[in-house]
């Protein structure tokens, strides 16, 4: 009976141990930021309805990322870490554009494991230094340490997260305004932004040439950016806008671009079936 239960007990903890071999304990690639490093040009999606659904199907069609809209778009912390689920079996990246320059909620953001950040309406050196700054370890910056819990450590599994964080996470600022065209010089001299995306909807609107995306003022100051972030070296994204398609603001020196979204096409397709009524 003895030795029956000594070879029961070394099969459970053989067992036992394979499992932990078999644990994840590395971080993932940051799949994203790996490509845009080395210079490939990267195309994506903007997901608005909150829906994982869609992330999932993105995620199957190997889209470099999408971006997740919490500017503009519904949801909560739990819907972006459900959405970030839904692809991480794949290599697509799920980025999340943050509600606005909001610290704490960019905090959350990370430690919830999201591996790419677009911090909307940068207008200012401080708040682009304030953006890195929350989201880096000390000595560096004032990221809190709970490495041990959260999602960005793979709640603890990963225990040299700390060395590997900053290569995990990619910063991206938007700059769509005229004043953060003014500071753009200032904004992209500060260290670790990762990429500036360029807004062209709401850099009119800054002009007072709302839904003109298009107009020789818009393009003058993309023009702006564009040399200014050459420069300092940093990788630039956008969207499409009138006059000028993905292929063209490849062409024009952009590393980055995000097309359509999913409520744009459901409300192509809706409008389509209107028209045959």
């Amino acid at each position: 009976m003895l030795e029956q239960t000594m070879s029961a007990y070394k099969k459970t903890a053989t067992l036992t141990m394979n499992r932990h071999d078999n644990a994840v304990n590395k971080l993932s690639p940051n799949y994203l930021k790996q490509k845009i490093i080395e210079g490939q040009r990267v195309v994506g999606t903007w997901l608005q309805s909150g829906n994982s659904t869609f992330a999932e199907m993105i995620g199957f069609s190997a889209l470099d990322f999408f971006i997740i809209d919490q500017e503009h778009g519904p949801g909560d912390l739990q819907t972006v870490i459900d959405m970030a689920r839904a692809a991480a079996f794949s290599k697509t990246t799920a980025v999340v554009r943050c509600p606005g320059i909001d610290i704490i909620y960019i905090k959350r953001l990370i430690e919830a494991g999201i591996e790419a950040i677009l911090v909307p309406m940068v207008e200012t050196a401080d708040q682009a230094a304030a953006i890195v700054e929350a989201c880096r370890f000390p000595p560096l910056g004032k990221r809190g340490d709970a490495a041990h819990v959260t999602r960005s450590s793979y709640y603890g599994f990963v225990q040299d997260y700390h060395q590997h964080a900053s290569d995990k996470l990619m910063i991206m600022i938007q700059i769509e305004t005229k004043e953060g065209v003014n500071n753009a010089a200032e904004i992209l001299s500060v260290a670790g932004i990762d990429l500036v995306f360029v807004g062209p909807s709401d850099l009119a609107g800054s002009i007072n040439e709302l839904g003109n995306t298009g107009s020789e003022g818009v393009t003058r100051l993309i023009n702006q950016v564009i040399n200014i972030a050459k420069k300092y070296d940093i990788p630039l994204g956008t969207v499409p806008r009138d006059t000028k398609t993905a292929e063209e603001l490849f062409e024009d020196g952009f590393s980055l671009i995000s097309v359509g979204s999913d409520v744009a096409c459901y409300f192509d397709f809706l409008q389509n079936i209107i028209k045959q009524e």
